[in-house]
């Protein structure tokens, strides 16, 4: 029942998406009811359902804005964007000559900043099905409205984790259930590190996120030089949830 749920979500999202593209000529979309300067370039399900990895920004443009917070999809399928406290990250799926970083192009980034944050000790194991509510109950408990978009991070242990790095396109049919690219993926108990996301309000899922999600989330290493994006992932106990400070 789930998952039937989960697909139609993503198909009304999907719809959704499909008008505003065409109104807005997909440039952006911002949520201007929150006041985290919350913005999308692309759209998230059209990565998955149409293999849409074309270029919507270039990070030069995106890092102008100065977002302390960012995730995305790296133009053709080729690799992971983040940004982590205002320091661009990018992870290839391949290796081999890549541009600046400053001049890569993304195919999807959602970004967001805040000025001030507050820490929150995690003191307890969150599973991966109750991340979603607990980054949402915490927030509504620490000043920061759930129905809005805002930027969050976790440093700490995600435990456990899945997590894949595009490589490049299919090259084949896109749609419910179909890979969305080809990834190199890695899963596991425990992987210590820091998360950059967003929990955005539900205008932006299915642009921003997963249809059917309100969170966007990647991994960084420890010392700040590799990414990938959190298919799956909780938050081990003793952690640090960081929160817009209101």
């Amino acid at each position: 029942m789930r998952h039937h749920i989960a697909a139609a979500v993503l198909i009304c999202g999907w719809i959704a998406s499909q008008v505003w593209a065409e109104a807005t000529g997909e440039a952006m979309h911002t949520d201007a009811r929150e006041p985290y300067a919350v913005e999308t370039f692309g759209v998230f399900q059209k990565m998955m359902l149409e293999g849409e990895f074309n270029p919507k920004v270039t990070m030069e443009s995106a890092l102008a804005k100065h977002p302390t917070t960012g995730v995305g999809a790296v133009a053709d399928a080729r690799g992971e964007i983040t940004i982590h406290d205002g320091t661009l990250v990018i992870s290839y799926g391949k290796p081999g000559e890549q541009p600046p970083p400053n001049q890569e192009k993304a195919a999807l980034l959602a970004i967001g900043a805040a000025k001030n944050w507050q820490s929150i000790r995690v003191d307890r194991n969150v599973s991966p099905e109750e991340v979603e509510a607990f980054i949402a109950e915490t927030a509504k408990a620490h000043g920061v409205d759930p129905d809005k978009s805002f930027p969050f991070e976790i440093r700490g242990n995600v435990a456990p984790y899945a997590t894949d790095v595009n490589a490049s396109p299919t090259n084949g049919p896109h749609g419910m259930g179909l890979p969305m690219a080809i990834t190199v993926q890695k899963k596991g108990p425990k992987i210590t590190g820091d998360v950059a996301a967003l929990y955005v309000s539900p205008d932006l899922v299915g642009v921003a996120t997963h249809g059917g999600e309100r969170t966007h989330a990647h991994w960084v290493s420890p010392d700040g030089r590799s990414t990938a994006h959190l298919d799956s992932w909780g938050i081990g106990a003793g952690s640090t949830l960081r929160l817009p400070k209101p």
